[in-house]
């Protein structure tokens, strides 16, 4: 994680409420003392008490200028290429990632920027999401892509408990291999995308072996990365 100058930090979002975001932030300003942005889908601020939680932490709806003022301020920006799908996956597949937009890499190119994968475990248990049921009214309303039911969604909306592990992955400087032009061709970006995929994936992928448990033990007991 770069202490100073501007990234784009691509995450992976699972259990459908942003506890996962709110811990990545929290783990950032302890250890760095940076205040990263996060662009969030317009669905996640529909909630009164959603709405609050998220701009308070920094949260900002996603869109092409926001994405800008962060960078141009030479700050960290924070991204979820799956969208919200990615966080609405049934239980039975939980860390398969899936199709990332490619929205990012083209911002990242365009500013320069060198792109930091991140990837957690754990956050999937929290809200385990075993049927989604297309209720029109609810999804118009909130704008999310199904009304997901978990053990404790709706009835009792609280998290059920996990142990997490985050991890931060080598940076990928793409602003030393391209020009702010090659935002521009199509191939570069798919390419780019492709690449950071390919690496969260196989990091979750380790990092699932290496777990014993949903609940006890760390999987970095071999390993120091900044966790």
């Amino acid at each position: 994680m770069p202490s100073r100058g501007r990234a784009v930090l691509v995450g992976v979002h699972r259990g459908f409420m942003p506890w996962d975001a709110a811990l990545t932030l929290d783990l950032i300003v302890r250890q760095l003392r940076r205040y990263p942005r996060f662009l969030i889908h317009p669905g996640l601020i529909k909630f009164p008490f959603l709405f609050n939680f998220h701009t308070k932490l920094g949260g900002m709806v996603a869109c092409q200028d926001n994405a800008d003022r962060v960078l141009e301020d030479d700050e960290l920006l924070t991204i979820y290429p799956e969208g919200i799908r990615g966080a609405f996956g049934l239980f039975r597949e939980p860390y398969r990632l899936k199709r990332f937009r490619d929205d990012y890499v083209k911002i990242a190119l365009r500013h320069r920027a060198p792109i930091v994968p991140f990837v957690t475990v754990g956050s999937a248990e929290i809200f385990p999401i075993f049927a989604r049921l297309d209720w029109r009214w609810w999804i118009r309303w909130t704008e999310w892509p199904c009304f997901p039911l978990t053990p404790t969604w709706p009835l009792l909306p609280v998290p059920l408990p996990s142990k997490w592990h985050l991890k931060f992955l080598a940076p990928i400087h793409i602003e030393d291999r391209y020009p702010p032009e090659a935002a521009n061709d199509a191939a570069t970006v798919s390419a780019i995308t492709a690449q950071v995929k390919a690496t969260m994936t196989h990091a979750i992928d380790q990092m699932l072996g290496r777990r014993k448990s949903i609940w006890f033990g760390s999987i970095f007991d071999d390993e120091n990365p900044v966790y």
